[in-house]
C-alpha cells in the first residue's frame, strides 16, 4: 500500500514577502532578522525577483513555476526540491545546494552556478507517520516536463556528480573545470558549451549535441562517444595553422607590420594572421593593428582589451569569450564570426573616417553575438544584419544609425524606442547559428 505524502504548506505572496524581509534584516545584522526557513513549504508560482535570500534554506520544497529571475541565492539549500519550470534566469547561485533538485523544464539561462552542487541526491518524499524521508527514485523527475534550460549560465567549478541531466539545454554554457563524473547528458545540447578542464570521465553522452564546444584539457572518453556532433569543437589539437607555419617569427612580422603602418605600406609587411590557430599568444595590447588581416582565425578568450585595432579583418573568426574592452576597433571586418560572449564595454566602433569622403563602417552581418556585452559601446552606424544578437547587452550603448535589419533580439537588452523602423525583431531562433 502506497504511502501517504505529508501535504506541504502552502504560503501566498504576502507570507513570503514577510519572510523575504526578515530575511534581508537578518543578512544586515539588524533588529527583528531571521534567517529565511522554508522546508517543506509550496511556493509553488510565487515570484522572489530580485531579492535576497542568500544562505536561505528550501529543503524540501516546491517551487514549481516559481520566479526567482535576478534572485541572489548564493549557498542557498535547495535539497531536495521540486524546481520543474521554475525560472532562475540570471540569478546568483554560487555554492547553492541543489542536490537531488528536480530541475525539469527549469529556466536558468545567464545564471551563474559557479561551485554549485548539482551531485546525485535523495529526493524529498514525505508521509504523515514519518515525516520527511528521501528516496532516490529516478520517477521522482516527473517525466515528460523536458530538460533544464541552462543557456548561457556560469556553472564554471560547478558539481555534477552522478546528476541526471537528460536532454537539457547547456548551449554557450560555462562549464569550465565542472566535476560531472557518471552523470547523465544522453540527448544534452552542449553545442558552444565551455568545457575546458571539466572532468566528464565515465558519463553518459551517447546522442549529445557538441558542436562548436571547447573541449581544451576536457577529461572524456571519446572513444566511447555514441552518435555525438563534434563539428567545429575546439579541442587540443590546433584548430587551424600553426604559429611555426608563419614565414616569420610573430615577434619579427609584429615589427615588419609597424613598419608597414609607418611608411604608408612603402616598407615593411602587412600583417596577415588568416587561418591561424591563435589561442596561445599572448594579449596584444601593446602593438598597433591597424588593418590586420585575420580572416577565418582562432582566438578563443583573446584578450584585446584596450587594443588600437582599426579596419581590421576577422570574417568567419572564432572570437567567442574575447574582450574587446576599451578596444579601437573602428571599421572592423566581423562578417558571419562567432563572438558568442565577448565583451565590447566602452569599445569604440563607429565608423573609420579616411578622409572627408571615404568611411569605412564596422560590419558585424551575420555574426554569432549571443551574449555579447555592448555596455557603453559607441555604436554609430554599425552593421548588425542578420546577426543573432539573443541576450546581448547594450546598456548605454549609442546605437544611433545602426541596422539591424533581419537581427535576432531575442531578450537583448536594448532601448526599442531608439531602434529604426527597418529594424525585424524575430523573438525565437529558426535555425542553428
Amino acid at each position: 500500500m502506497a504511502k501517504e505524502e505529508k501535504p506541504l504548506t502552502r504560503l501566498d505572496q504576502a507570507e513570503l514577502d514577510l519572510v523575504i524581509a526578515k530575511h534581508k534584516l537578518y543578512r544586515e545584522s539588524r533588529p527583528q532578522g531571521k534567517r529565511a526557513s522554508l522546508v517543506h513549504c509550496d511556493l509553488s508560482k510565487l515570484v522572489f525577483c530580485g531579492v535576497d535570500l542568500s544562505y536561505a534554506d528550501f529543503t524540501g520544497s516546491n517551487l514549481h513555476e516559481a520566479d526567482l529571475e535576478f534572485a541572489n541565492l548564493d549557498f542557498t539549500t535547495f535539497f531536495g526540491c521540486d524546481l520543474r519550470k521554475a525560472n532562475f534566469r540570471n540569478a546568483h547561485m554560487q555554492r547553492a545546494d541543489l542536490r537531488g533538485a528536480v530541475l525539469r523544464g527549469a529556466i536558468m539561462s545567464g545564471a551563474d552556478l559557479t561551485e554549485a552542487d548539482l551531485r546525485e541526491g535523495a529526493f524529498a518524499v514525505y508521509d504523515r507517520k514519518n515525516g520527511l524521508s528521501f528516496s532516490a527514485e529516478k520517477e521522482a523527475w516527473m517525466e515528460g516536463v523536458g530538460g533544464v534550460d541552462l543557456r548561457g549560465a556560469n556553472m564554471g567549478s560547478v558539481k555534477l556528480s552522478g546528476a541526471v541531466a537528460m536532454n537539457s539545454n547547456f548551449e554557450d554554457a560555462n562549464l569550465a573545470h565542472a566535476r560531472a563524473m557518471r552523470a547523465n547528458f544522453r540527448g544534452a545540447n552542449l553545442s558552444g558549451t565551455n568545457l575546458t578542464g571539466a572532468d566528464f570521465s565515465n558519463c553518459e553522452l551517447r546522442d549529445v549535441n557538441l558542436r562548436g564546444a571547447n573541449l581544451q584539457g576536457t577529461m572524456m572518453d571519446f572513444s566511447s562517444l555514441v552518435n555525438v556532433d563534434m563539428t567545429g569543437a575546439l579541442t587540443d589539437k590546433p584548430a587551424g595553422k600553426t604559429l611555426d607555419q608563419l614565414p616569420l617569427p610573430l615577434d619579427q612580422l609584429l615589427v615588419l607590420h609597424s613598419v608597414w603602418l609607418d611608411t604608408h605600406a612603402s616598407k615593411g609587411q602587412r600583417l596577415d594572421l588568416g587561418g591561424f590557430d591563435l589561442r596561445a599568444i599572448p594579449p596584444q595590447g601593446k602593438n598597433n593593428l591597424t588593418l590586420l588581416l585575420a580572416d577565418r582565425s582562432v582566438w578563443y578568450a583573446h584578450d584585446f582589451s584596450y587594443v588600437i585595432m582599426p579596419a581590421a579583418h576577422f570574417a568567419y573568426s572564432d572570437l567567442r569569450s574575447c574582450n574587446f574592452e576599451g578596444a579601437d576597433i573602428r571599421g572592423n571586418n566581423f562578417t558571419r564570426a562567432n563572438l558568442v560572449g565577448a565583451k565590447f564595454c566602452n569599445a569604440r566602433l563607429e565608423p573609420l573616417l579616411l578622409d572627408e569622403k571615404r568611411l569605412i563602417k564596422t560590419n558585424f552581418a551575420g555574426a554569432n553575438l549571443r551574449y555579447a556585452d555592448f555596455t557603453g559601446a559607441c555604436l554609430k552606424d554599425v552593421d548588425f544584419s542578420g546577426a543573432d544578437l539573443s541576450f546581448a547587452n547594450f546598456t548605454n550603448a549609442d546605437i544611433r544609425g545602426d541596422s539591424f535589419y533581419n537581427a535576432i533580439l531575442e531578450e537583448t537588452k536594448i532601448d526599442s524606442s531608439k531602434l529604426d523602423r527597418q529594424v525585424i525583431i524575430i523573438k525565437d531562433r529558426q535555425e542553428d547559428r
